[in-house]
């Protein structure tokens, strides 16, 4: 994996992209302030990183997405993120395109169509880092870690305050956690731990439980018939107690107790014991709940009707004795009689207390005859009611009479599905004890298939032993060790010709002097700088020369400040030939930046095509291979990461 472009789009759709060579050395240099510093952060952004530590100002002013293009294993493959909205410190949303040759596409293509997470996944996979998993030994207490492409950008960015610093070595070492990822994951990285180590622990396990199936078919066979017929009359008895096996079998061998156990096998449940019904329990009482509440309402509608009719014979009884006794003494005549005379006297003259006792008593008749008129239509009504009560009361029954059938058979078969519950342990039991003691002959080559699975685990175990991870990793660092100390030579280091190291436990630079010197022990910031990059080449020469999952690519900030008296001295500097030619002979050490950089030159060449880097500068050589590493012109006079015109309002 190596990148061919950085691409910035401006919110109104304008891009700059900042190619990157392939498999070469790649130099950007100019003044101050024109970006160059981001783009580390650009980069690893853009790798999934949800943290956006871009530089404030213009970034977010004016840059709506940034991408990355990069080159894997033949493929071209985009990555974009949108800058985060407002004052967001991050962002996991992402777009993601791979092809075979692919150009940037405009603005508005990218869509979002993936997060940081599914894009770590997608180049992991594209790197080639195969199942891994590193677990802490059984005094830790954290948890395993596997090994992402977010474990190779320790060894991929220098940013310019760590690129000379003397505390640690590799990228955001100095923070939480880190120091420990960097170690569980680097075994792995370099290539100590096997590629299929997780396969291998995998097999190990299966072949461990198919040995000890084994071993234990080896123990059953060679007993003596008594020991497995005592398990086996122990399970007949159980069968016996549940009905499964009849009490006068036959099991007085190892082969006919195995017999009977197998024929327990064939029992099948029967069906439940329950009486065929179209409804539940629950729908009964569901059903017993309404039927009387139609019940409750019925019968009180039959209550007030009766109340009504002995309420209306009683006012009926009452009136008509009254009219009678009227009757009887005259007062009410009958026939055609004068209405206006006297009731006593039958005198025309007309009393008016009279009058009105006539009229209620003509009122009183017609109640009567209307009570006589309603009296068919309330027998009517009450007949129905009768009839109707009595239909609710017998359907109350009946839904009584099927409750207590349901509850009944509900208990029955719930006692059924207990008994079946019991069988079907029993019969577990049963099954285990036939598939764990298989009658094995004494020739049938059991003890031959024990040995190779013995010897088959014996070197899957060897395999993935600490003791074997930690053997490689002493000989790669080793190996590694001897490519610092050569770097060293070239780079004239300070303690040149002594041997140099990795400690992979301190992540730090060792030379061994008369004692062991570790690097924050050495002095000077040009040695510190020399301990980052002979350890970070010698590393990536190994990752390149043993093909190791990691990207090809080394990114280093401003590393030829530490040569300078001062930061200001180092800052005049403005990417021009000139620039170093300008300085007074105590300014800079030309010569040790000539040097770095030809040591950087030559490395690439070396591992050509297959490793790039990138180098963000102050400083120029008028060399010719130098100039010829330059991505752009030098950034000044308005040239910078972002275009000049797109600062303008």
């Amino acid at each position: 994996m190596q990148i061919r472009s950085i691409i910035l789009y401006h919110h109104d759709g304008r891009r700059r992209i900042l190619p990157f060579r392939l498999g070469k050395l790649n130099v950007i240099t100019g003044q101050s302030r024109t970006g160059k510093s981001a783009i580390i952060d650009i980069i690893d952004y853009c790798l999934g990183r949800s943290s956006f530590n871009i530089f404030e100002g213009v970034n977010r002013d004016v840059v709506a997405w940034y991408a990355v293009m990069l080159r894997v294993a033949g493929s071209d493959v985009f990555c974009a993120k949108p800058a985060p909205r407002g004052s967001a410190a991050s962002q996991s949303a992402a777009y993601f395109k791979i092809g075979a040759s692919i150009e940037p596409p405009n603005l508005g293509e990218l869509e979002v169509n993936t997060n940081d997470e599914g894009l770590t996944q997608q180049l992991t996979s594209m790197l080639g880092v195969s199942p891994n998993l590193s677990t802490p030994g059984e005094n830790h207490t954290r948890s395993p870690l596997e090994a992402t492409v977010a474990h190779t950008k320790y060894y991929l960015f220098q940013e310019q305050g760590e690129i000379a610093n003397r505390a640690f070595l590799f990228h955001r070492q100095n923070e939480q956690f880190m120091p420990q990822a960097i170690k569980d994951t680097l075994p792995y990285l370099l290539g100590a731990v096997p590629e299929d180590r997780l396969a291998l622990i995998k097999e190990e396990r299966e072949l461990r439980r198919q040995l000890k199936l084994y071993e234990r078919r080896e123990r059953e066979a060679s007993y003596v018939g008594s020991s497995e017929l005592s398990k086996s009359l122990q399970l007949i008895d159980e069968a016996k107690s549940v009905g499964l096996l009849s009490n006068d079998l036959d099991a007085s061998t190892p082969a006919k107790a195995r017999q009977q156990l197998e024929a327990a096998q064939r029992w099948t449940p029967s069906a439940p014991n329950n009486p065929l019904r179209e409804k539940s329990q629950l729908e009964l009482t569901t059903e017993l709940d309404r039927a009387r509440l139609e019940y409750n309402e019925l019968y009180d509608a039959q209550v007030r009707a009766r109340q009504f009719q002995l309420e209306g014979e009683l006012f009926a009884e009452a009136i008509g004795e009254q009219s009678e006794r009227l009757k009887a003494i005259g007062i009410v005549p009958q026939g055609n009689g004068i209405a206006s005379g006297c009731p006593l006297c039958g005198g025309d003259r007309s009393v008016p207390s009279a009058d009105e006792l006539r009229a209620s008593l003509g009122g009183l008749e017609r109640d009567l005859e209307d009570i006589e008129t309603q009296r068919p239509r309330l027998q009517g009504r009450l007949a129905d009611l009768e009839e109707r009560v009595g239909h609710a009361r017998q359907k109350v029954q009946t839904l009584q009479r099927q409750l207590r059938l349901a509850v009944g058979s509900e208990d029955d078969a719930l006692a059924q599905r207990d008994a079946q519950d019991r069988i079907a342990r029993i019969l577990g039991r049963i099954s285990l004890y036939l598939e764990s003691v298989q009658e094995v002959a004494p020739d049938s080559g059991l003890r031959n298939e024990i040995a190779s699975l013995k010897a088959r685990i014996e070197a899957i175990s060897v395999q993935i032993d600490e003791e074997s991870v930690e053997a490689a990793m002493t000989s790669i660092l080793n190996r590694i060790g001897g490519v610092m100390t050569k770097l060293a030579e070239r780079l004239d280091l300070e303690f040149r010709g002594c041997p140099y190291r990795f400690d992979a436990a301190g992540l730090t630079v060792i030379a061994d002097a008369d004692t062991p010197i570790p690097m924050h022990r050495m002095g000077s910031g040009e040695n510190w700088l020399g301990c980052h990059l002979i350890a970070l080449l010698a590393l990536h020469k190994h990752f390149v020369e043993n093909r190791r999952p990691v990207p090809g690519f080394l990114i280093i900030d401003q590393p030829s400040q530490v040569y300078f008296p001062s930061t200001a001295a180092y800052k005049q500097l403005d990417g021009t030939k000139e620039g170093l030619g300008n300085l007074q002979p105590n300014d800079a050490d030309v010569s040790a930046v000539r040097r770095m950089f030809k040591t950087l030159y030559d490395l690439v060449q070396e591992l050509s095509p297959n490793f790039q880097i990138i180098v963000t500068e102050h400083a120029n050589l008028p060399e010719s291979w130098y100039q010829e590493s330059l991505v752009e012109p030098p950034w000044r006079d308005g040239r910078a990461l972002i275009p000049q015109e797109w600062l303008k309002r």
